[in-house]
Order: structure tokens, then C-alpha cells, then sequence
């Protein structure tokens, strides 16, 4: 995928260190939604769980022991493009990955001996929480399930890591490269928008995310702003389904999704009850075919920006402008 000078300079920075940056003090302490977690001293062996946990420890200068497979929007082996590209361009082999879609493997977690378990951005339950914790100090969601603001992981990361300093510097350099794209595409400020979760409108439904959740706080980093019926869906699910009669009540001045295969993107389009909807039949429609574009948008990290957004934005400004 071609990146333009500004977003390859960007993965650049977050492939190095900066020595010369002022470490964090140990003890480290934690809040979460299971309570607290102490880190007592700068850890050396990070396991990570989920999304963007890992991507946030590598862009920080270090590798996690083993983290949690990337099935869909990774390789066959389960890793995710822009974290190869992250551990190739410092010359370090990928790490072990391990299965979690059925349930966390507790064992093989405790075979890794980690001495920090990392997971800001996770869904695991409280019984799961405490048999982790049992095994390292666990670093669980702040909130709801699945909600973790992107910025939010990084900085805990540089927490946990004791790089505060370092992850400001890096969170810096990508507000800047976000303020240049809504400085490229004006028209992106203040439009309104709603993200889809790919769906294909089978069982009558499309499903679309509420204003907690990252994807919709990456489209609001670009200047543009929720859609009032987001703040009306209920909060128990990072992601709510929408019954395909209703659609023409949603109000919208564009509607971006990810779908997995051209297929399914056919699928949807053929439903007329969404064909007719305004943002469809006017071409005010951002899809994203593919997992790996999917991903890119719904984990956004300081490596997954720079690697999809030369591809995104402009697709989304052509939308607006139509």
C-alpha cells in the first residue's frame, strides 16, 4: 500500500527509541474496571491480549513474549500486516501468537511466564481477569468491554512501560498527521457520520457502533462528528443492531463500513430497503472490502493509522463531496 512521506516518517519514529526521554518511576498503579493493578518495576516479559495491546508495546521499542492471534485481518499465522512491517523494519523475529476466539488458554499463558499481562482494550470476564492475575499483574479495560479510546492504550502503555514521555511524543506525531488530512480535505469537518459493522442485512439487520467505541473516535479525530442517533443506541454492546426498515430515520452525511469480502458488500447493496437509504442511493458510502482495511480501521493504533489512512481519507472526502 502506497503512505505518503509524513505517515512512512511516522512509522519510522515509532519503530525507534528515544533514549534521551525521561523514564517513569516504578511503582506503577493501574485503575481498571476489575480494580488496580501494581507494577512494581518496569517489565520484561508483556503478554498481550486483543487488539491493539500489541501494537502500542511495539511501537514503544518493545517486543511482547507472545500475543493473542490475529485471525481475521491477519496472516495464515495470525499476525496483523503493519505489525510485521513494525518488527521487520528493527530487524526482530515475530513473537508466538495464541488462540483466544473460544476462550483464553490459560496454561499455555502461564508456559510464556510472563511478568506483565497486557489487555486495555480487551473483553475478557471478571473470572477470567482473576485466573489471569493469578499468573502475572493484568492490566484489564477501563470501562466497557471493547471501548478503549486508541489513545488511551498508548498511553497506559507508556505507563506500564514507563515511557509516558515517549508516548506523547508519538501520540503527537500522529494528531499532526490527522490535523494535516482534515487541513487536506476541509470538507471532512463537521460532517456527520456512522460506522457500520459490515453487515450483510441477512437476518434484516445492519449493525453500527456507538460513540464509545474506536472507530467512531478515529472518523471524530478527522474533524467529523457522530450522528445524533448514535448517542441514542443503548450502551451494553460496543456495536447495535439496526433493523433495515428503520435506516430511514437515521439522519447522516455519510455512512463508512467494513466488509469482509466483495461478496458481502454485493449482498448488502442488493437489499433495496438499504439501497434506498440516503446515504447509499447519494453515494455518501465509505466501504471498506477487505479484512485487513477492515482492521486497520477498527483497531486504530500508532501503526495501523499511518498504514490505511492514505487510502481511507481520501475515499471518505470523495464521498462527502458527492
Amino acid at each position: 500500500m502506497r503512505r505518503s512521506f509524513a505517515a512512512a516518517s511516522l512509522l519510522a519514529a515509532a519503530f525507534t527509541a528515544a533514549p534521551a526521554l525521561a523514564q517513569d518511576a516504578f511503582p506503577v498503579t493501574i485503575a481498571h474496571v476489575f480494580g488496580e493493578t501494581v507494577i512494581e518495576q518496569k517489565p520484561e516479559r508483556i503478554l498481550t491480549i486483543s487488539w491493539m495491546s500489541q501494537e502500542a508495546i511495539i511501537a514503544l521499542g518493545e517486543t511482547p513474549i507472545a500475543m493473542q492471534r490475529q485471525g481475521w485481518g491477519g496472516n495464515a499465522e495470525g499476525y496483523l500486516p503493519w505489525t510485521i512491517e513494525a518488527l521487520e523494519a528493527r530487524g526482530e523475529a515475530l513473537p508466538p501468537v495464541f488462540d483466544g476466539g473460544s476462550g483464553l488458554p490459560f496454561e499455555q499463558i502461564l508456559g510464556y511466564a510472563p511478568d506483565l499481562i497486557f489487555a486495555p482494550y480487551s473483553g475478557f470476564s471478571e473470572d477470567d481477569y482473576e485466573r489471569l492475575s493469578a499468573i502475572a499483574p493484568t492490566v484489564a479495560y477501563r470501562d466497557a468491554p471493547f471501548t478503549a479510546e486508541w489513545r488511551y492504550v498508548v498511553e497506559t502503555a507508556g505507563r506500564v512501560l514507563g515511557k509516558s514521555e515517549e508516548a506523547a511524543e508519538l501520540l503527537a506525531a500522529v494528531d499532526a498527521q490527522l490535523a494535516g488530512y482534515r487541513e487536506q480535505y476541509p470538507v471532512l469537518e463537521g460532517a456527520t457520520f456512522i460506522f457500520g459493522s459490515g453487515s450483510t442485512g441477512e437476518d434484516g439487520n445492519i449493525g453500527v457502533y456507538i460513540p464509545a467505541d474506536p472507530r467512531v473516535g478515529l472518523l471524530s479525530d478527522l474533524g467529523l462528528v457522530p450522528a445524533d442517533a448514535l448517542y441514542d443506541l443503548p450502551t451494553d454492546a460496543y456495536a447495535q443492531p439496526i433493523s433495515l426498515e428503520q435506516l430511514g430515520t437515521l439522519e447522516a452525511d455519510v455512512f463508512a463500513a467494513w466488509y469482509t469480502t466483495q461478496e458481502d458488500l454485493d449482498t448488502i447493496l442488493a437489499n433495496p430497503l438499504f439501497a434506498r437509504w440516503e446515504p447509499i442511493a447519494e453515494g455518501r458510502f465509505v466501504p471498506a472490502v477487505g479484512a485487513s482495511y477492515g482492521m486497520a480501521l477498527s483497531a486504530p493504533s500508532l501503526l495501523s493509522i499511518p498504514w490505511v489512512m492514505d487510502r481511507f481519507v481520501p475515499e471518505l472526502a470523495a464521498a462527502l463531496e458527492e
